[in-house]
Formats: C-alpha cells, structure tokens, sequence
C-alpha cells in the first residue's frame, strides 16, 4: 500500500506539534505568538509614500496575485509590482508575471506582463513562482523561479530591452540558478544591493538531501549587470532539526534589509498550507553573517482569533 504524501506530511506536522507541547510545555499556538520587539521598528514613514491615502482596505489587488514584489520606479513617478500568475504554462497563449502600476501603493492597475507566448524562456515548463522586479545598475531585471523542461525547478532572470519597467523583457536563455542534487531546487531568487559597498548581491532557498539539511538560504555576488555572478556561494542560514519546533524543517523566501548597522534577514517557515507558516527575521553585522535568529515570528497567525474559529485575514490600516 502506498501512503499518499500529503498524508505523511500532516502526520509528521501533527508529531510536531504534540513534541512541541512535551518538550516547551505550553500551547501550541502560544510559541508562535509575537510578545514584544526584538529588533526594533523597520516601519516606513510618510515621506516614502507620493500620494499618500488616509486609508485602504485589503486586498488591494481583488485577484489572485500572490508573492508580490514591489520596487520604486526611479523617475519618481510611483511603484511597479510583479506578482505570481495562477497555474502559468506554455500552452501557445501563455502569459506569466503581470506587472501592476499605482502611485500610491493603494490603487493598482496592471500594465503588461513579464512573459508572453513571443517572449516565453526557452528553458521554462511551468510552476512560474515568485517574482521581483529590481532596478539594478541602470536597467531593470525580473528574477524569478521556473519549472523546467527537466521537471526541476530553477531560477533565472529577464531584462528588460529599455528602460521602460512594463517591458518588454527577455530571459538570458538558461537559468541563473540550478541545483541538480537537491529536491525542492533553487528557488525564491531575491536581489539586494549592499548600501554599504555598493555590491550586488543573490540570495535563494535550496536544500541538501543526503546531509539531512532540508532548508538553506544561499547568498552569491553578482557581477553589476546582474545576470551572472561573482565568486562562490555561501550559507546564510540552515533550517535543520536545531530548529524544526520554530521552523518546522522549512525556511525560504529570503529577503534582506540594511538599517542602522544591521542586516535584517526575512525568511517563511512552516508549511504553506498550515496556519503555522509565517515568516521569522535573523540579523547580522556583515552582510554574509552570521546571522542571529530572532526568538519570535514577526509575522504570523492571530492565534486568538484563530482559537475562536473566527477569520485571522486583517483589514489594514
């Protein structure tokens, strides 16, 4: 008899939590609540905002458009977002990556998309996930995760052929990132130019099989252009069995902050179909590390709300 897997994953989440309860002795959702400020406030103010609203109500984009990635447009004008597309594949009338416009982060109104049936990567299957636009040293970049021909997902980059951020783009025509020895492969890419040294670097999640090391977050130098790298990559961070109560084996979707003499590493954990997953910070004083994980998720479930069986969405401000 074959087990399906989803029903092994929910059996060992399930073990998790009752260890969880023996070894840390309180509720389950009670250790993911956030209690106090760790590292203090990395809000934005009033002046980052051109047209700033006096209030809004979520979603602001009524459709599906998960992993949202958001850059300022660098003639003044207001943001870009390029988002995930639902079930994106080639089939002759593909599109991938739309990309939305708004000039005060409230109103958004979609513009193109990264990829079409003339412009799709030739390496690209499916499973088009995770997304950022990036203005890197004079021109913009989308980095991005793909499903190859292979059936192994890797990540790449497209530019864009002026310097108009709606496009269009075209891929560099291989992936920027593979790792043919992991199971999961290299995926959610992140850009983060250093303010210090004015270095542009690639962060992205992978994983290690045969040493049992299920979750890494990679960092590597790109060269300026941004679409190939310089020197060798190097381990930010590892979600092993150290940490599978807090991070339940899972730690992806990188993204890295500078503020005040400290690099703020974010990053998801658990699982994406449990309410558990949110997303937890570690931080360092160099940009390769180490980096300190923080004690407490930064983002998660209302948990009291949750225990209610009421809905924990939010609506902002």
């Amino acid at each position: 008899m074959i087990i399906p897997f989803g029903s092994l994953l929910s059996a060992f989440l399930s073990f998790l939590d009752i260890k969880e309860r023996i070894f840390i002795g309180r509720s389950v959702s009670t250790s993911f609540k956030v209690t106090e400020d760790r590292y203090g406030s990395m809000s934005a103010s009033e002046d980052d905002c051109l047209s700033p609203v006096n209030s809004y109500t979520n979603p602001v984009i009524a459709k599906n458009a998960p992993d949202p990635g958001v850059v300022r447009l660098v003639d003044g004008s207001g943001w870009a977002a390029v988002t995930t597309s639902n079930h994106a594949t080639f089939s002759g009338e593909a599109v991938a990556f739309p990309i939305y416009y708004s000039s005060d982060l409230v109103s958004w109104k979609i513009r193109s998309w990264v990829f079409t049936e003339s412009n799709w990567p030739a390496w690209v299957k499916d499973r088009l996930w995770a997304p950022e636009l990036h203005y890197v040293n004079g021109r913009y970049l989308v980095f991005f995760t793909g499903g190859g021909k292979n059936e192994r997902l890797s990540s790449g980059v497209a530019v864009a052929q002026t310097q108009d951020p709606f496009g269009p783009y075209k891929d560099i025509g291989t992936p920027l990132i593979s790792s043919p020895l992991s199971l999961g492969g290299a995926i959610d890419p992140h850009y983060f130019k250093d303010p210090v040294t004015g270095r542009d670097y690639l962060l992205w999640k992978s994983d290690k099989p045969l040493s049992l090391q299920p979750s890494l977050i990679y960092i590597r130098e790109l060269h300026p252009s941004g679409t190939e790298f310089r020197g060798k990559s190097r381990v930010l961070l590892r979600s092993n069995v150290k940490t599978i109560l807090e991070e339940r084996l899972v730690a992806e979707a990188p993204w890295l902050m500078y503020k005040n003499g400290y690099y703020y590493l974010l990053y998801s954990s658990g699982w994406t179909h449990e309410p558990k997953y949110h997303i937890r910070v570690a931080r360092a004083k160099k940009v390769t590390g180490p980096y300190v994980r923080g004690k407490v998720p930064v983002v998660t479930t209302d948990w009291e709300r949750y225990e209610k069986g009421l809905n924990t969405t939010f609506v902002g401000p």
